[in-house]
């Protein structure tokens, strides 16, 4: 029987396989290069295309900026130009002037003077427009030969349109070493109503006091420079075929390069109904902020007759600049027809190089598949020895797989009969098996576990440094050992002792991971109990003596890095013993327990609390080094012990004394640092007990001082100790008294009267300032609803609020409340913010101060210029008043930097609307210059010191309420 058709062709067909895929490949191969090419060739079309057009585009951007950067140039230099010749012009006069003075006989006579001036008087330059003018320093017009009129009469009344005095400016101008210098101001031309900008440089003639000068209007010389600037242009270079126009905002062409009979014309006058469309289309494009046009155009060059037929239009390309200060825009344009000539010859380099690639792919097509279908015969006779050879290689498998299938399956028993949990990976770290223990440890049953990455049991406790230091050593040497935390099923963490291998195959690849691990979770938490015995205290768990040693080594060691410090702080609990021998050791225990927490709680964070042993406790305070701050620390654990204890029952009273020592100063090692903080503790105790001491007597009496100086500021409130003092504001104008400005003053029992600089810190820092701050506006609300009286102007009162007020209390309940305690007016409050204020928060100050201008309450912004001066809040918050600060006002008006740092505030102050008031005004000058600058109030020792409340109340009765002289 002969062999089936399939059999009797097996050989062949590998052959007829690959020949069939060989002839398929080429066809599909030639149908997508052919569709490539064509593709290639359009997207290459329409790069070609976009390129052409955007190099054209950057050239006649380009063109259009230079010309005008020329035109900037040009104009930058009118004023300069002026000035130059203004001033050629009058030194030559006063050169005139000084000739004559020098010649003659009887210098100051009458006669001399009129030589002088008829000597002047017909000079003209300028195109006829400038002429000298002389006045006498009193203002009377000696020469004047555009108003001749005024000659012989005074000029000190004359103004400009905007109010500025021609006479007081052209005094300014002289009002130098030099004795000479420029003016502007607005004035008319001879014979013209119109005001224009005008430029004078005027000098004083020393032996009469006369001002010499001459004068021109700026527009005048622009125009000048505006021709100027148009010759220049029609030279101007641009591409071929290319033009450069130069039209007014309305559309009038003031320069057409090739096209001088269409200059001057506006759009409707061209010559033809096309040329008036483009024309208008670029004045449009130019009004909308310029950019690239395509319009219609003549062709640079071409002859337009007045009376002959209209010129032929072509498309053009142009670049149009927005108007200038000038109003001109630049229009630069090219033929379109030119940029198509460009974009054609590229064309054809293009088809042409694209011809030869399409050449060289079917050349390669056709080796391909003469040496494809040759691979394919040589490859059919391969496979066919290769499948002989695959067969009998088989059965050799199957026999050697039947011997160790009774190996894996023996080892398989060893696998899962183990005592330490087994996971086995494959090369991408999917976990293919896991044993018994596996499950009995981590809860997850192997089903559960297959296919997925070891990371689900990750805990999360290990940062990835940890895990790149674990895989770097597996990935090099095979192996990792160590201590891990991993989760359970149930979401509980665990530690384990953990082995990681690597197997590897007879290529020294890697192909299979096997981890081993253990729970050592009772073995861990012996040795934490061992731990925390040896280092804590049994009674209030906080460290003993052993762990607050390690401890502060540790943080010497931070603060010699940081060149910072420490503070060791020693508490010994005053008469224990009593409670001990009283109560009982249980309810002893308990005390020092509440003890602990409460000194945990007022240490804070970063510091260590330490049970010494018996009644005596230790706390250290990182980065603490100053005595202030020690202090202040120290200060914070009394006052934790300050309220009764409760303990079964019984109300406890504790008092503690506090020995303080600081690092490096007081001790360079642990020992020495807590002999010395024993020490001072002890000394605390022999002086008195419930006290602070420091080791150092120098640094203990500043901070004892500062301490004392702070409880007495406690008490200073309810013994009435506290006061006001009331500095008048009066109009600069008139002396009367609008209101004053409340001052916090202290009257201490035995240092008499404290300055604000020194207690006012403190209670910022303390939170006093809140409590005082409250009394102030109550107190200086009541006082000033006194001061309200019928038939009299109402008396404003100012009241400054701090920062820690602002944005720590109820600033408008404690508004509304004062107010209405008080009686007094909402409009008669001022209270008054400085800009560190304003800064904290923008909103939420915002929000604050909408609510107390709803009140009706006036806000003013203390000190200002002394810190941000930023004019954007100035802008968003609703302010009322402007306080000019006293250290701007102190030199005036000698310091000329002052004299213009206010002017500037003054004037800001004005176009925003503000009030403006003066601090620290001391003399006449001061107030005769902030009335000239436009200031309307003022505070100072020129009007009145600040006075306690019944002698400004005194004042307010008074007839006469002015200025002192």
């Amino acid at each position: 029987m002969s062999p089936p058709f399939f059999s009797r062709n097996l050989k062949h067909l590998p052959l007829a396989g690959m020949l069939v895929i060989v002839l398929t490949l080429c066809v599909g191969l030639g149908g997508y290069f052919t569709w490539q090419y064509a593709r290639t060739f359009r997207d290459n079309l329409n790069q070609l295309h976009q390129a052409t057009q955007a190099q054209h585009q950057a050239q006649l951007k380009t063109q259009a900026d230079a010309a005008r950067t020329d035109l900037n140039h040009t104009r930058a230099l009118a004023e300069a130009r002026l000035r130059l010749r203004l001033q050629q012009e009058v030194e030559e006069g006063v050169s005139i002037a000084a000739a004559l003075y020098q010649q003659a006989q009887q210098r100051d006579s009458a006669a001399t003077r009129r030589l002088i001036a008829d000597a002047l008087r017909p000079v003209r330059f300028f195109a006829g427009r400038g002429y000298f003018f002389i006045y006498s320093e009193d203002g009377q017009a000696i020469l004047a030969p555009g108003e001749p009129t005024t000659e012989g009469h005074s000029v000190a009344g004359v103004h400009d349109d905007t109010g500025q005095s021609i006479l007081a400016s052209l005094r300014q101008a002289v009002a130098n070493p030099e004795g000479a210098g420029f003016v502007t101001y607005r004035w008319h031309a001879p014979g013209e109503r119109e005001l224009r900008h005008k430029i004078s440089y005027v000098r004083r003639f020393a032996p009469y006091g006369w001002l010499i000068g001459a004068g021109d209007f700026v527009d005048a010389v622009e125009m000048e420079m505006q021709q100027e600037a148009l010759a220049r242009l029609r030279t101007f270079p641009v591409l071929k075929n290319g033009e450069l126009l130069v039209m007014s905002r309305s559309g009038r062409l003031l320069l057409a390069q090739g096209l001088p009979a269409l200059e001057g014309l506006a759009s409707q006058d061209m010559p033809s109904p096309e040329l008036q469309a483009a024309t208008a289309q670029l004045r449009d494009a130019a009004a909308n902020g310029g950019g690239f046009v395509s319009h219609a155009w003549v062709k640079p060059g071409t002859q337009v007759e007045e009376d002959g037929p209209p010129p032929p239009l072509t498309p053009h390309l142009a670049y149009v600049t927005p108007p200038d200060a000038w109003g001109w825009s630049l229009v630069s344009g090219i033929e379109q027809s030119v940029i198509d000539a460009a974009e054609t010859e590229q064309r054809a380099d293009l088809e042409g190089q694209l011809a030869r690639q399409g050449s060289a792919i079917v050349l390669v097509l056709l080796v391909t598949v003469t040496v494809t279908m040759l691979f394919a015969i040589f490859y059919a006779r391969w496979l066919e020895t290769l499948l002989r050879r695959y067969r009998q290689d088989s059965i050799e498998h199957t026999e050697a797989l039947e011997a160790n299938a009774q190996d894996l399956r023996l080892a398989a028993r060893v696998f899962e009969s183990g005592n330490e949990a087994l996971i086995v990976t494959d090369h991408t770290n999917a976990i293919v098996a896991v044993n018994a223990a596996f499950t009995q440890i981590t809860g997850y049953s192997a089903a559960e576990v297959l296919g997925h990455n070891p990371r689900l049991l990750s805990s999360g406790y290990h940062d990835a440094e940890f895990y790149r230091q674990m895989w770097e050593s597996i990935t090099t040497t095979g192996t990792w050992s160590g201590e891990i935390w991993n989760r359970r099923k149930d979401g509980s963490l665990y530690p384990e002792w953990l082995h990681i291998s690597t197997l590897f195959d007879e290529h020294g690849q890697a192909t299979h991971r096997v981890a081993a691990f253990s729970d050592v979770s009772e073995r861990k938490a012996a040795e934490a109990r061992v731990r925390y015995l040896s280092e804590y205290d049994s009674v209030t768990s906080l460290p003993n003596r052993l762990l607050l040693e390690e401890r502060t080594n540790e943080a010497m060691i931070a603060a010699r890095r940081n060149h910072s410090g420490l503070t060791l702080c020693i508490l010994d609990l005053d008469r224990f013993k009593t409670i001990n021998d009283s109560l009982g050791h249980g309810v002893g225990n308990r005390v020092l327990h509440t003890v602990g927490e409460r000194l945990v709680e007022a240490a804070g964070e970063n510091a260590t609390v330490s049970r010494l042993g018996g009644d005596e406790f230790a706390v250290i305070f990182p980065g603490t080094a100053e005595e202030a701050c020690a202090a202040a620390a120290a200060t914070s654990l009394m006052n934790s012990l300050s309220q009764p204890l409760v303990v079964d029952g019984h109300i406890l009273a504790i008092n503690c004394s506090v020995g303080v020592a600081l690092f490096p100063g007081d001790g360079g090692d642990f020992d020495t640092l807590l002999r010395n903080a024993d020490s001072a503790v002890n000394h605390a105790k022999e002086t008195g007990r419930n006290r602070m001491q420091f080791y150092r007597e120098e640094m203990n009496a500043r901070a004892l001082e500062r301490l004392s100086l702070e409880q007495a500021l406690r008490r200073a409130l309810e013994a009435q100790e506290l006061t006001l003092f009331y500095q008048g504001q009066f109009d600069l104008a008139t002396g009367r008294l609008l209101g004053a400005e409340a001052l916090l003053r202290w009257q201490h029992p035995e240092l008499g009267l404290v300055p604000p600089d020194r207690f006012i810190p403190i209670a910022e820092d303390t939170g006093l300032i809140l409590s005082i701050g409250r009394w102030v506006l109550v107190e200086a609300c009541r006082r000033a609803a006194s001061w309200q009286r019928p038939g009299q102007a109402p008396v404003t009162v100012a009241v400054n609020i701090s920062a820690r007020q602002f944005h720590h209390g109820d600033l408008v309940a404690e508004v509304e409340h004062a107010l209405a305690q008080s009686g007094l007016p909402a409009a008669q409050l001022e209270l008054e913010v400085t800009e560190s204020v304003l800064m904290g928060g923008i909103q939420p100050v915002i929000d604050t101060l909408d609510q107390l201008k709803a009140m009706g309450v006036r806000l003013a912004l203390d000190d200002f210029g002394t810190g941000y001066s930023s004019l954007a809040y100035l802008k968003r918050f609703p302010l009322d008043v402007l306080k000019v600060d006293r250290s701007f006002i102190r030199a005036l008006p000698q310091d000329q930097d002052d004299a213009a740092i206010v002017a500037a505030i003054l004037g800001m102050a004005g176009h925003l609307g503000l009030a403006t008031v003066a601090e620290g005004v001391e003399d006449e000058a001061q107030r005769a210059h902030l009335l000239a600058q436009g200031c309307q109030v003022a505070q100072g020792y020129l009007f009145a010191r600040p006075l306690p409340a019944e002698e400004f109340e005194a004042r307010l009765g008074e007839a006469t309420l002015t200025p002192a002289s």
